[in-house]
């Protein structure tokens, strides 16, 4: 194929790598989340901020709300293990593309993460507090889920976003996580749901947030304010706050 042009890199009936300018040392990844009407791969789209920024970039797909935990789960992770043993990588990941970007975390040899509600896992015995992919975890191995630190006292770093009061499953994840990885810096987002920055939707603030972070130049506090700022207009935003706050005086 032609330089530029997208590559599919790894290609099977649950998992796919696709990317963008895969030859540079420095690597974008995106992983898929779950999605509610799923009924195969969803279409690739580059990561333009980037390419542009000097990075390649993949993007590991699902055919499946499965977590990336099925039959081609190791043969995926030893692919990128070969495919990334020279080059260095940061991931952006939502709810279950945040856990994917943690179970592949060495093998990616990722240094950087932007994580919005990920799971540290969805099995009833590791996160008895997560209830609502009960469905799904029956049907997966659980000898697959298995998070880890870092090889060779790599500390990963980043940011960690999560709604602690619509979903204060999200910040046991959240707590969780930053067990294994205590660099990562959590940013509780309250009222903006699963994941987190859903009152985002209709703007494009979520991809200035992910342009920032790309190009290095993320921190807590900025995403803090913007998510107030937006907030404010937001009427999902809204009636989630008068929501909580007549619960709580009713207690």
């Amino acid at each position: 194929m032609e330089s530029g042009l997208p590559k599919l890199l790894f290609d099977g009936e649950a998992l796919r790598v696709v990317g963008s300018e895969t030859d540079r040392s420095k690597l974008v990844v995106t992983l898929d989340r779950w999605r509610r009407d799923r009924n195969s791969f969803p279409e690739y789209q580059p990561s333009k901020t980037g390419l542009e920024n000097g990075y390649g970039h993949i993007s590991i797909r699902s055919s499946r709300n499965d977590w990336f935990l099925n039959s081609e789960t190791e043969q995926l992770r030893s692919f990128l293990a070969q495919f990334c043993r020279d080059k260095e990588s940061c991931a952006i990941g939502f709810s279950m593309g945040g856990y994917g970007a943690l179970l592949f975390a060495n093998a990616l040899r990722l240094r950087r993460v932007l994580l919005f509600s990920p799971q540290y896992s969805i099995m009833p015995d590791k996160a008895p507090f997560e209830a609502g992919y009960l469905k799904e975890a029956s049907t997966l191995d659980p000898t697959l889920d298995h998070l880890e630190a870092m090889d060779g006292g790599v500390r990963l770093q980043g940011v960690i976003a999560y709604d602690p009061r619509l979903t204060p499953q999200d910040r046991m994840h959240a707590d969780r996580i930053r067990a294994l990885h205590p660099d990562l810096r959590p940013v509780a987002l309250p009222f903006g749901g699963h994941t987190a920055v859903q009152h985002f939707a209709g703007t494009n603030i979520t991809n200035q947030i992910m342009r920032a972070f790309i190009e290095g130049d993320l921190c807590a506090g900025a995403i803090r304010g913007v998510h107030g700022l937006v907030g404010r207009s937001s009427s999902d935003y809204q009636t989630h706050l008068k929501a909580y706050l007549a619960k709580r005086q009713q207690r």
